[in-house]
C-alpha cells in the first residue's frame, strides 16, 4: 500500500466539511483505482488529499490518485473553477 498526497486549489471560500469532500472525491473511484481510504483536509481555496491505494509501486500509485483527482474534477459541477495542483507547484489541471 502506498500513500499518496494530492492538493486541490480553487476558489477562496470557506470549505465545506472534509466528511462531505470526502463523499465527493470517492464517488469517482473506479475498482481499477484500488484506493482503500482517503482522508482530506480543506482550508479556503485548498484542499489536501491523502490517498492510500493498493499498488505494485509508488508510480502506479500515483498515477491512480492522479486519475481519480481528474476525473472527479471533470464530472462534479461542485468542483467546478478548482485545480490539481501539478508537482512542480503550478497551476495544474484545470476544467470548466
Amino acid at each position: 500500500m502506498h500513500m499518496i498526497t494530492m492538493r486541490l486549489i480553487g476558489p477562496n471560500l470557506p470549505p465545506a466539511a472534509s466528511e462531505d469532500l470526502r463523499e465527493l472525491i470517492s464517488a469517482h473511484f473506479a475498482p481499477a483505482d484500488r484506493v482503500e481510504h482517503l482522508w482530506v483536509r480543506a482550508l479556503p481555496g485548498q484542499m489536501d488529499l491523502v490517498l492510500f491505494i493498493l499498488a505494485e509501486c509508488e508510480a502506479e500509485a500515483f498515477l491512480a490518485a492522479h486519475a481519480v483527482c481528474l476525473r472527479a474534477l471533470r464530472r462534479n459541477p461542485r468542483l467546478v473553477g478548482w485545480r490539481l495542483r501539478d508537482a512542480s507547484g503550478g497551476e495544474g489541471h484545470s476544467f470548466p
